[in-house]
């Protein structure tokens, strides 16, 4: 049985890609994910997909012009009978995907929401209005987290699909912890984890350095780690008016964040708007103290090592909070996240049940 994924772009630090593959990983042997995608990044995880028996394609992002050129009429055309299911990772496109799907004989048709704002890039009173397709004439309909779920399809009866993850691979090891402070060079150090592309205005990056600055100017050794931020002239301008230019690692796109996060001791994420980060999740399974904006919904809170704060809160209390909850013992919780709903294990057999029926 073969399914469609249908996605923006396949890209190693686009967190969506992240949680398909997750999913994938963790299918029964009968079950294969292949991936449309629209947008080129340099770095994608096309290889990974590949290397658990799935296809991937590339095809130009879905506009109104696909009415009259043909172009996704095509597209299921020449691969008609190939897929038992679609699955949509973009409401606001389905409009332009879904009918020509159906035509060519796929009847499952489901789309899911990873957000709580209609766009990242300036494009919200547009996809508010493309969305109300999906809303309206696909039965099928996912979401991340609740508030998601209720933000894009306002009424409409939605079922939550956990962020889910491999609990097991982000238990807490200090084996693991020794080795990955040595090879990086952190050995004395104090770490401050963050994952999150600069480029998204709604990670809050400014603020997220502002707080390590207030951290470092109490802990003289601490070093702040931004997994999949790639720096930025505006970042790096202001790590060097807050004299932290040499403790802020931009670290890019990385396929070994388990590992950093066990070398991490807090984990920072003051995030402005999000729908379920899988980030935090991954955090609090390694067994790291949390402390994130109450911006993000409460219901990624599994654990009780995690403090929600007010994003008016100044960058001082931030970082007397994190210094605080990070002097406590350092324990396993990747058991406690799997008991609440979280491993990739459980939550596949729902999936895959889905796509059964």
């Amino acid at each position: 049985m073969r399914i469609l994924q249908m996605i923006s772009d396949i890209g190693v630090s686009n967190g969506i890609m992240s949680v398909i593959l997750n999913y994938f990983k963790a299918m029964p042997e009968d079950i294969k994910f292949d991936v449309v995608y629209f947008a080129r990044t340099q770095q994608t995880r096309q290889a990974d997909i590949e290397a658990l028996g799935g296809r991937v394609f590339k095809v130009d992002s879905p506009s109104p012009s696909d009415f009259f050129s043909g172009k996704m009429d095509s597209f299921f055309e020449a691969h008609r009978g190939e897929w038992s299911a679609l699955h949509i990772h973009c409401p606001h496109f389905a409009v332009f995907i879904a009918p020509y799907a159906k035509k060519h004989g796929i009847d499952k048709i489901a789309v899911h929401c990873h957000s709580t704002c209609y766009s990242l890039k300036g494009h919200s009173s547009r996809n508010k209005l493309l969305s109300t397709y999906a809303k309206y004439c696909i039965k099928n309909r996912f979401a991340c987290s609740d508030e998601a779920g209720k933000f894009w399809y306002s009424g409409k009866k939605f079922n939550v699909l956990n962020n889910a993850v491999d609990c097991k691979a982000y238990a807490y090891d200090k084996v693991k912890r020794s080795s990955k402070r040595a090879q990086m060079g952190l050995d004395d150090s104090f770490v401050v984890g963050h994952i999150g592309r600069t480029g998204i205005p709604q990670k809050n990056h400014k603020f997220l350095i502002t707080v390590f600055s207030k951290i470092k100017a109490q802990r003289g050794n601490s070093v702040l780690l931004l997994m999949g931020g790639d720096k930025t002239e505006e970042l790096a301008n202001l790590c060097k008016e807050l004299g932290v230019e040499d403790s802020v690692r931009f670290l890019g796109s990385r396929t070994d964040i388990c590992e950093l996060l066990q070398a991490c001791d807090a984990f920072l994420f003051p995030s402005i708007s999000e729908g379920l980060p899988v980030s935090v999740i991954e955090a609090q399974a390694s067994g790291l103290p949390v402390v994130m904006s109450d911006s993000v919904t409460k219901e990624v809170c599994v654990t009780d090592n995690v403090t929600r704060l007010s994003l008016d809160t100044d960058a001082q209390k931030w970082a007397d909070v994190l210094i605080e909850m990070s002097d406590k013992e350092r324990k396993d919780l990747s058991v406690t996240v799997a008991q609440h709903g979280w491993d990739i294990y459980d939550n596949a057999k729902i999936l895959a049940d889905f796509y059964r029926k």
